[in-house]
């Protein structure tokens, strides 16, 4: 098993002489071009980072799963949070670095900003606007850490916070998003099965609920996905199964029998089915209880 690669500074540097309210900028492809533009899993200590992908794509990587990166897009990463980057040649963009003590002294007063546990992916390609404004604050805190003007750290602070800010704003609308449809999704999912009791000694196909509902098999399958973590078929032969097992536990019906009101034309059939959902045939489960 690999060592897990800790760096105190930046990516390859084990060294940090840094000043407690230490900020930096540079470009995302000057770095990444060194190591054949993949970089590695690894984690810094003290250390928040901010990727603006303006152009091109990539892929990052964190504890065990993979985001496909496609520009414009931010990337944010905590302290002490593993990470490694694929990135395309042709990538465009910049990093942020901020040391912890520095974020927490810069927004301190707001409650939105503290500092998260997780690394966060948000797309913009729907909000290309919202990303022209984050780029232009990019390009203003970028001035601010290469020259010398009066009042330079508060410059910094006020630029920063708006661009988290933004960030926040964008995260909040894809939530409010989600939320829509997510009760559309619930909405689609509850009629499914309300048209699943309904048609209990019809032979519907998927095909055939969709329809019915008014979207498209392949919308259904995504709605019982979200909902439920599983095929529409599947929640269709849970109910299928769940009836099977009311049977077989409140009557007297041989499985053939059960099999036939549950509009089986091969018993057999249902016996493998069931024993696959169940982990034991219909006769053993009867005889369980």
């Amino acid at each position: 098993m690999n060592d897990i690669l800790r760096y105190r500074g930046l990516y390859g540097d084990q060294q940090m002489p840094f000043v407690p309210d230490f900020i930096h900028m540079e470009p995302l492809q000057e770095r990444s071009k060194i190591f054949a533009w993949e970089i590695k899993e690894h984690f810094h200590t003290d250390l928040i980072q901010l990727f603006i992908i303006e152009s091109s794509c990539g892929l990052v990587f964190s504890d065990g799963q993979q985001i496909q990166l496609n520009a414009p897009c931010l990337v944010t990463i905590p302290a002490n949070v593993l990470h490694g980057f694929q990135f395309e040649p042709e990538i465009t963009g910049h990093v942020i670095t901020l040391s912890t003590s520095y974020f927490a002294s810069l927004f301190k007063d707001n409650s939105y900003l503290n500092e998260k546990t997780n690394l966060t992916y948000t797309p913009f390609e729907e909000a290309p606007e919202l990303f022209e404004e984050i780029c232009y604050l990019k390009s203003k805190i970028q001035r601010e850490i290469v020259t010398e003007t009066p009042e330079k750290i508060t410059a910094i602070k006020y630029y920063l916070g708006l661009l988290y800010l933004q960030l926040h704003r964008k995260k909040f609308t894809n939530m409010t998003n989600a939320l829509v449809l997510n009760n559309r999704s619930l909405k689609y999912y509850q009629q499914f099965q309300d048209l699943i009791r309904e048609n209990a000694q019809n032979q519907l196909t998927i095909k055939d609920f969709a329809q019915k509902i008014g979207i498209t098999q392949t919308h259904l399958n995504r709605v019982c996905k979200k909902v439920a973590e599983k095929s529409a078929l599947k929640v269709v032969q849970d109910f299928i199964i769940n009836e099977a097992k009311k049977y077989l536990l409140s009557t007297s019906y041989s499985v053939s029998e059960v099999a036939f009101f549950l509009n089986f034309n091969d018993p057999a059939y249902f016996n493998r089915l069931f024993k696959k959902r169940v982990g034991v045939s219909p006769g053993e489960f009867r005889k369980g209880y």
